[in-house]
C-alpha cells in the first residue's frame, strides 16, 4: 500500500462510484484536513476527504443524486395530476399566514373585502369578494363540491 505521508494512503487514480482521484490537493476542509481532489464523470471537480471517498460517503458530484431527484418528483407529480390537478394539493395543509382560517379565503386589504379562491387544472378560479367572512367560505365550499370533489370521488380508489 503506498502511502501520500505517515497518515494517508495514496488514492490518486482510484475510483469511487463516479469519482476518479486525481491527487491530494493543499485545500483544507471542516476539521483542517487535507482534501482529495477528484473529477466526477459529468468532468465537475470536486474535494472530499478521504474517509468519505473510502466508506462511500461520496460517489459523485451531486449530479446523480439531482438526476434521479428530479426524475422522482417527476413521477410524483404524473402520478399525483388528475385532469390538469394535483390530489395532493387539494388536500393540502392551511398555509400558516393565512389569516381566515379557511384555505382559499384571504382579506383584501385594498378592497376592505374578503376574496375567495381556489385553484383548479393549473389556474386559479376567483369566486369572489364578500363582506361577511362567512360568505367568503361558503363560496370557497362550494368550488370544492363543484371542482374539487368530482375528481376525488373519481380518483378514491387510487
Amino acid at each position: 500500500m503506498k502511502r501520500v505521508d505517515s497518515k494517508r494512503i495514496d488514492l490518486t487514480g482510484k475510483k469511487f462510484g463516479e469519482l476518479t482521484v486525481i491527487k491530494l490537493s493543499d485545500k483544507r476542509g471542516n476539521n483542517n484536513t487535507l482534501l482529495w481532489e477528484c473529477k466526477c464523470s459529468c468532468s465537475k471537480t470536486i474535494y472530499v476527504h478521504g474517509y468519505s471517498l473510502t466508506h462511500e460517503h461520496y460517489k459523485s458530484c451531486g449530479c446523480k443524486r439531482e438526476g434521479n431527484r428530479d426524475k422522482a418528483v417527476k413521477e410524483h407529480i404524473e402520478k399525483d395530476r388528475v385532469d390538469g390537478t394535483r390530489k395532493t394539493a387539494l388536500k393540502a395543509k392551511l398555509h400558516k399566514g393565512n389569516k381566515s382560517g379557511h384555505k382559499g379565503v384571504m382579506w383584501m386589504e385594498r378592497r376592505q373585502k374578503w376574496r375567495a379562491y381556489i385553484g383548479f387544472q393549473g389556474k386559479q378560479i376567483n369566486l369572489g369578494y364578500f363582506e361577511d367572512l362567512e360568505d367568503a367560505i361558503k363560496a370557497r365550499q362550494a368550488g370544492e363540491e363543484k371542482y374539487h370533489k368530482p375528481l376525488l370521488e373519481d380518483n378514491n380508489n387510487e
